[in-house]
């Protein structure tokens, strides 16, 4: 089962950037998307490839003095599974993952 809450957020901001979140300042958002509404600026062919009709997009957004980071996983929305990760800081891609 996928959800990806504040905690895990902070997790992976501060291992992968070295930046310390208060979780309690962290946004979440969940949405249903048909793959057709995915920002193709922001999800490359290959992750394309792998995303069902629909799918569960869990994102998380923080802001502090400097940047605002954003981190958004795809799983589809009949199972749960989740298919992939990315992270945007101050608008830009900056990382991408598949999770299969």
């Amino acid at each position: 089962m996928c959800h990806y809450s504040a905690e895990n957020f902070a997790i992976f901001i501060s291992l992968q950037y070295g930046v310390n979140v208060d979780e309690e300042q962290v946004g979440e958002e969940t949405i249903l998307l048909y793959k057709e509404e995915l920002d193709e600026n922001l999800v490359s062919e290959e992750l394309l490839s792998i995303v069902p009709e629909m799918v569960m997009v869990y994102s998380c957004v923080y802001n502090n003095e400097e940047h605002e980071w954003l981190v958004c996983v795809a799983s589809d929305a009949d199972t749960n599974q989740p298919l992939f990760l990315i992270c945007l800081k101050n608008g830009e891609k900056i990382y991408e993952e598949v999770l299969l």
